[in-house]
């Protein structure tokens, strides 16, 4: 046989050999096509976010870090996506020089790839040429095999550090909307009303990314059996201007008005080493106008409420709200507004007709409160609006109250006041004449005291007698400021008064 032959046969069994292998990888060429458009694509979208977010000018450069993992270390899925869309933003931008090498005002795309157990999170933030977050965000992608290849350590090194998310472990698998620790990384609320069951894990902040177009309410409500903290930050900003706790292990309800513009919540533990579920819930913009407990205009419409309950209602311009107080038993409850869109004012009547009791201011962020006992009589409490905030959503509550109880004494006490007044349960076990004063260091006071059980008002103006049994003394000040009163007999009441200083 000539070598020519020879030749021939041989290019021919290589050439065999190499169809075989074609056919047997064809599949893998298709997957791993699939996978560098799904890169793609992803590198379009965070280009549309970050073009969103830096408007096309002159005098600006755009420089892109490489994507790392989150223990900083470079991978090929990572220069493949960096760039992509360093492609995928210099097709955009005109003005706006794009690549590593800028001038002018310099800002930076830097990013991160969080790996969990079925997914892939891409986090990217934009950074001002001082070092500070214009906006962030992330985006999921499905973590396959084929993905999963583009993880392998990429040649070339970087000294960049990443953004020092922590390494993925355990709990993001509890918690699918890990990382979020970090800026740009935020769970993105993205409608006006939306509810997130989530975990804490050890040392874990858990952080969300909202947005009002325009000036209106804005109520964060977290359910948790963990004592938690909720911070509120204007985006970009690092000092809360909101902060809310739970120490008695309650929910926690942040009411606040925000002017337009992005806003960061915060949620972490107290000690970082609790961890525990919890839920979230935002309610965005106003409340639907609908009131679904319309109409309630006077005491024959009012509807039953029991305590324990919590609506979200609406007023409207020259509209008032009744409601019939229901319990299963005599004791001490309190019904209160949150809320910043309307000026509430509450009003307790006894069968409707008689006026007992009323409060506009005294509840926290100058809503309503109503402290009082609840007997075998027919009690409705009415709402109203005052000018010119008389129309928009609130929350009325309607709960158990726990007064101190207190009996006469000549010594001052000194209590400090919340965003509730302060609600004591005056014991009197022997007839006679009473003093009752109180005054507060830095502002005004007001005392109320009532008859039980039939919440008749009295005057406290000077000495007044008063029979044997309990009597509930509310007094009302600023937040924060120290309440100093006594309740002394007749014997002792100059003794009160020089205390007080009087």
């Amino acid at each position: 046989m000539s070598m020519d032959r020879l030749k021939i046969r041989g290019l021919a069994a290589v050439l065999f050999v190499a169809v075989l292998s074609a056919g047997l990888v064809v599949a893998s060429r298709e997957a791993r096509a699939e996978t560098l458009q799904t890169l793609d694509a992803a590198a379009r979208e965070l280009a549309a976010f970050i073009l969103r977010c830096l408007p096309d000018r002159s005098g600006r450069s755009l420089g892109l870090s490489p994507f790392l993992t989150a223990d900083g270390e470079p991978v090929l899925l990572g220069d493949r996506l960096s760039a992509e869309l360093e492609l995928a933003l210099a097709r955009r931008y005109r003005r706006t020089r794009v690549g590593a090498q800028g001038s002018g005002r310099v800002y930076t795309v830097s990013g991160e790839l969080a790996v969990h157990s079925q997914r892939l999170r891409i986090l990217c933030r934009l950074l001002a040429p001082d070092g500070s977050l214009v906006c962030g965000t992330s985006l999921d992608l499905e973590l396959d095999s084929e993905l999963a290849e583009f993880l392998v350590p990429a040649a070339a090194q970087s000294d960049y550090q990443g953004m020092g998310l922590p390494e993925a472990g355990p709990a993001f698998d509890l918690d699918p909307l890990e990382p979020d620790n970090m800026p740009g990384a935020e769970v993105e609320v993205r409608s006006s009303s939306m509810r997130f069951e989530r975990c804490l894990s050890s040392a874990d902040v858990d952080r969300f990314r909202f947005h009002l177009a325009q000036t209106g309410p804005a109520v964060i409500e977290v359910q948790a059996a963990l004592e938690v903290q909720l911070l509120l930050y204007r985006e970009g900003e690092r000092i809360p201007f909101q902060v809310r706790g739970n120490p008695s292990l309650r929910s926690i309800r942040l009411e606040t008005r925000l002017q337009p513009g992005y806003y960061i919540a915060e949620l972490l533990a107290f000690d970082p080493d609790i961890e525990g579920r919890y839920s979230i819930a935002f309610q965005l913009g106003p409340a639907p106008a609908f009131d679904p407990f319309e109409p309630d205009e006077g005491p024959e419409q009012a509807r039953p409420l029991e305590p324990g309950a919590r609506l979200l209602r609406a007023l409207t311009p020259a509209d008032q709200d009744w409601f019939q107080l229901a319990a299963g038993r005599p004791g001490f409850y309190v019904l209160y507004t949150t809320g910043s869109s309307a000026d509430t004012l509450l009003e307790l009547y006894r069968d409707g007709r008689v006026l007992l009791a009323s409060d506009d201011d005294g509840g926290a962020q100058n809503n309503a409160c109503l402290g009082f006992f609840l007997g075998t009589g027919r009690l409705l409490a009415r709402l109203t609006g005052k000018p010119p905030l008389d129309s928009g959503p609130y929350t009325l509550t309607f709960e158990n109250l726990q007064p101190a109880l207190i009996v006469p004494a000549s010594l001052v006490r000194e209590l400090a006041a919340a965003d509730k007044p302060l609600f004591l349960q005056l014991r009197i076990v022997q007839a006679g004449k009473y003093l009752i004063r109180a005054r507060a260091a830095r502002g005004p006071i007001q005392a109320e005291l009532y008859d039980l059980p039939a919440m008749k008002a009295r005057a406290i103006g000077g000495s007044i007698f008063l029979e044997v049994g309990d009597y509930l003394l509310v007094l009302k000040a600023d937040e924060g400021e120290t309440i100093r009163f006594c309740a002394a007999g007749e014997a002792e009441a100059q003794t009160c008064r020089t205390s007080l200083g009087e």
